[in-house]
């Protein structure tokens, strides 16, 4: 299967638009919201944009479709720039929560490096 047309892959729109859910889901006072999937194995990532069919997937990682990948290196996939705006976000609204404060809408993105275990530049709780 291949993707009619030249496209670029854009990880960060998916971030973006999480993000402004999240935003949104926090503001209302939402408990808990279905906004992405976690993997979709059917569409795997590949290097060439006329077959990368990860483009087109809600997955907050992306598949590999051979060997594993680096981040979680026994895993068949790696994080996505989404899966790091998830990490963010509610690392901060852990950190908030357990500092009893009100959480704070609008988690800089950007400082996650795909890891939610507190190993990015900013740290962990």
């Amino acid at each position: 299967m291949r993707i009619n047309g030249d496209h670029v892959r854009d990880e960060q729109e998916q971030a973006t638009y999480l993000r402004e859910l999240l935003d949104v889901f926090i503001a209302e006072g939402v408990d808990a919201a279905f906004a992405c999937t976690f993997v979709c194995y059917g569409l795997p990532h590949r290097s060439d944009p006329r077959e990368d069919l990860d483009m087109g997937s809600w997955g907050v990682v992306k598949i590999l479709e051979h060997g594993l990948g680096n981040t979680y290196p026994d895993m068949p996939w790696e994080p996505k720039a989404a899966f790091g705006t998830l990490a963010d976000c509610y690392r901060a609204l852990a950190d908030a929560t357990s500092n009893g404060q009100v959480p704070i809408v609008g988690v800089e993105p950007g400082d996650h490096q795909g890891r939610t275990d507190g190993s990015g530049p900013r740290g962990g709780a």
